[in-house]
């Protein structure tokens, strides 16, 4: 498949050349230089060492991998293409080294906007283990969007998903600000405008799905995401879920859920607003997922209810526009899945 995207990698050249790096680490998939970039690297004189030993949801030992082979290439600069993991690696290589290494990042996915974000998801033995500090933000991104047509559509489903639920929840977060909400507002206009007409493969998309997605990351570097990340991860580990089909899933159970139990005037016009911006309503939303299928397999046994419903991290919540106690995320989970 051939990309046009000589104008973004001229962007990611001038930039290179700007940093004048000695070695590059060329961190990405096992497919590292499907959109060029190495190439343009190469043809540009400059060195670099490819790092692609790490999983799609990356584990803390892939990351210490990556500062091995950093440390023994002496690599003084990291560029990183790729979706959400790529990006994880690379700002979790940069934490746990603490190199003082400048990040490129080349987004090809519309989703997760980890290119301008704090936060690193990382795993350990399968349990979530991010990390987040402001000093992982790439200093550099190159938003090449001509890369979305490589994605297959299940990727472009729940990609897209991600960065509709980073909205909402940043949305939705009592660390909300005017920025924040307003880069929300901005993506859901967005989504609404071009998420159907994306799964469809409509070229015109591309551009505003991977906008969307960078809006959508700034929200949360702002507000943080909220439960429906929180109440996620078992899902992902359980059922196997990609990241944003399990983050949506419990979004939308969550919505309803608040909803129905709203305790505050307040909480009911911000929830109010979210079916305003959103164009959904909390059941609207769930036949949206059902439609792409994203509600199917939502049986567990006793034990890996009782995993899940443990799993979520009271303090991780703190900032979600309802008080969840044990009870309700009881209640919560119980709404959508079905114990066997």
């Amino acid at each position: 498949m051939e990309y046009d995207n000589k104008k973004f990698k001229d962007e990611f050249i001038s930039i290179i050349k700007s940093e004048s790096p000695s070695n590059i680490l060329f961190v990405s998939s096992k497919e590292y230089d499907r959109y060029g970039y190495r190439q343009a690297l190469d043809e540009n004189g400059f060195k670099s060492v490819a790092f692609t030993e790490f999983e799609p949801c990356p584990e803390v030992s892939s990351v210490n991998k990556g500062i091995d082979v950093m440390k023994d290439e002496n690599c003084d600069f990291i560029v990183a293409v790729g979706g959400g993991s790529a990006m994880d690696v690379a700002k979790g290589i940069k934490y746990y080294s603490q190199a003082d290494i400048k990040i490129l990042a080349v987004p090809t996915t519309a989703g997760t906007g980890a290119e301008v974000t704090r936060f690193a998801v990382l795993y350990n033995n399968a349990d979530k283990q991010s990390v987040r500090s402001f000093d992982i933000i790439p200093e550099y991104q190159v938003f090449d969007f001509t890369t979305l047509k490589s994605l297959p559509f299940n990727q472009r489903v729940v990609t897209a998903l991600d960065a509709f639920c980073h909205s909402v929840e940043a949305y939705w977060s009592k660390n909300a600000t005017d920025e924040s909400r307003d880069y929300s507002a901005e993506a859901l206009e967005l989504f609404a405008d071009n998420f159907e007409r994306f799964l469809d493969d409509d070229a015109d998309t591309y551009e505003p799905m991977m906008k969307c997605s960078e809006l959508a990351g700034r929200a949360i570097n702002i507000a943080q995401t909220t439960s429906p990340h929180a109440f996620s991860y078992k899902l992902h580990k359980l059922k196997g879920f990609y990241h944003g089909q399990a983050v949506a899933v419990c979004l939308a159970y969550i919505w309803k859920y608040m909803l129905e139990n709203c305790p505050t005037a307040e909480l009911e016009i911000l929830l109010a607003e979210t079916e305003v911006i959103t164009g959904f309503t909390p059941d609207s939303f769930i036949s949206l997922l059902e439609k792409y299928h994203l509600t199917d397999n939502l049986n567990m046994t006793a034990a890996e209810f009782d995993e899940t419903v443990n799993g979520v991290n009271i303090d991780r919540i703190a900032n979600n526009p309802m008080p969840f106690t044990a009870e309700d995320i009881k209640n919560i989970y119980s709404s959508f899945i079905t114990v066997e």
